[in-house]
């Protein structure tokens, strides 16, 4: 029996090498035997892609390739420089059902127009990387349905020319979680990036113009949003019916349609408003039956309206935030409301009282809104009569007697000094923003009121 047992020991041993041996030569198979495939002018990239293994990379050579492709397996679409794929103005251009593939480096112009139809649509299929491409002259620029952990990376996006309920999304998801979108340039299309329950997404470093809505978010969750340039839209960030947003450090500026805003809260809970600049909008941000929502240390300055409210807002917190230059400060409808976390407020330029004890807080509280405000809705006639003295005795006389006033809406740590340093940002708009005289007028005065405050003028 001990011989037995120590011929088996034996036998063992080679048959484990063996097995790891097969095993290890297995798993790097897909590396060790991919190659490198090249197509050029006048060829078929699908004909690459179709005699193509898994782990192969196809380079495309300059010129325009008129065909609609299907990557249904791990491969790299690598274009140099001039590689144009046309889809003909049918259907998408690049459809993706494979994981783990990468298309890098294409102009992709010209899809359909159908609901679905995109320069890149990716159906069913995860850790994808769609990064440095141009897309133009689509419907969707990259649509992705039911998807997971794909990262979009310093693409280009435009769709045709039309109006905006005739296009598509510049980036649209559906469903799914874990993707990167970074560095994307985005612009005339109907919604920048559209979250469409869709949860876990990292948004960062991108740039958003001339659409309908920069940011639309649709029963999505836990999406953060950081250093994004949003500006020149409909509307900048448009949250409805979802939780878990964040937004930080992003600029969000120049929404001046007459029915535009910064950011729009809507029916939404469990948002995060910090360190953004919120600038020259018709309106910079609202929240409409908002429940949970902490907005700190943002700058909210030179909009037509500061700060608005509308329904039934609960449980939301305003500190350190630095309301400068807009020419309605709040805008009130709706319940009671406390604009502070109970040791620090807000700065507001129009504040009027003082601060006799030394610690940076006003000795009264401040009063959102007022009877001139809702006055303006009705009568923006009135607005001639703006910071006349007349509005500010009638202002000091609803602090007095708030009951004159609307909603019991206030601050009562008023902070006399901004909270945060206004700080000039590295990236400009390319294109002026009103044109004339008129409109230089209008941007110098904004900038002095933003750098020196509506008392010092």
């Amino acid at each position: 029996m001990e011989r037995l047992n120590t011929l088996s020991r034996n036998l063992r041993t080679p048959v484990k090498i063996l097995f790891y041996t097969i095993l290890f030569l297995t798993m790097g198979s897909t590396d060790a035997f991919a190659e490198e495939i090249k197509v050029e002018k006048g060829k078929s990239i699908q004909a690459a892609i179709d005699r193509s293994n898994s782990g192969d990379i196809i380079g495309i050579g300059p010129g325009i390739y008129k065909e609609n492709l299907v990557i249904d397996k791990q491969i790299s679409l690598i274009g140099e420089e001039g590689a144009i794929v046309d889809g003909g103005a049918k259907g998408s251009v690049i459809t993706i059902t494979a994981s783990n593939t990468l298309i890098e480096g294409l102009t992709i112009q010209n899809s359909g127009t159908q609901q679905e139809d995109s320069g890149i649509y990716v159906k069913k299929a995860h850790d994808n990387g769609i990064k440095k491409n141009k897309l133009k002259n689509v419907h969707n620029g990259i649509y992705i349905a039911n998807s997971n952990n794909n990262q979009l990376i310093e693409n280009s996006i435009t769709s045709y020319e039309s109006h905006f309920s005739k296009r598509g999304n510049g980036i649209h998801l559906f469903k799914g979680d874990g993707h990167l979108l970074r560095g994307n340039e985005i612009s005339d299309v109907q919604d920048g990036i559209y979250f469409d329950f869709t949860r876990s997404v990292q948004v960062a470093e991108n740039h958003i113009l001339h659409s309908r809505y920069g940011m639309h978010f649709m029963f999505s969750e836990q999406i953060s949003a950081e250093k994004n340039k949003v500006e020149k839209n409909i509307t900048g960030l448009m949250v409805m019916d979802s939780s878990g947003i964040e937004f930080i450090g992003n600029r969000v500026s120049d929404h001046f349609h007459f029915r535009g805003f910064g950011i729009l809260i809507y029916e939404t809970k469990d948002v995060l408003v910090e360190g953004n600049e919120i600038l020259r909008n018709s309106t910079g941000l609202s929240l409409e039956n908002g429940a949970n929502t902490l907005t700190s240390k943002n700058i909210i300055a030179a909009n037509q309206v500061g700060l608005e409210f509308r329904g039934e807002n609960q449980q939301n917190i305003f500190s350190e935030n630095n309301f400068i230059g807009n020419v309605v400060q709040s805008k009130i409808s709706g319940g009671n409301m406390r604009l502070d976390n109970g040791e620090k407020g807000n700065y507001w330029d129009d504040y009027g009282s003082f601060d006799l004890s030394g610690d940076g807080i006003g000795e009264e509280a401040y009063k959102a809104g007022s009877l001139y405000d809702r006055l303006l809705q009705t009568q923006p006639y009135w607005q001639f009569y703006f910071e006349s003295p007349s509005i500010k005795l009638w202002t000091k006389a609803e602090s007095l007697f708030p009951s004159f006033g609307t909603a019991n809406v206030y601050d009562a740590m008023p902070l006399v000094e901004p909270a945060v340093k206004l700080q000039e940002t590295k990236q400009e708009s390319k294109r002026p923003l009103l044109p004339g005289a008129a409109g230089a007028l209008f941007i110098l005065f904004s900038l002095l009121v933003i750098v020196k405050g509506r008392k010092l003028l």
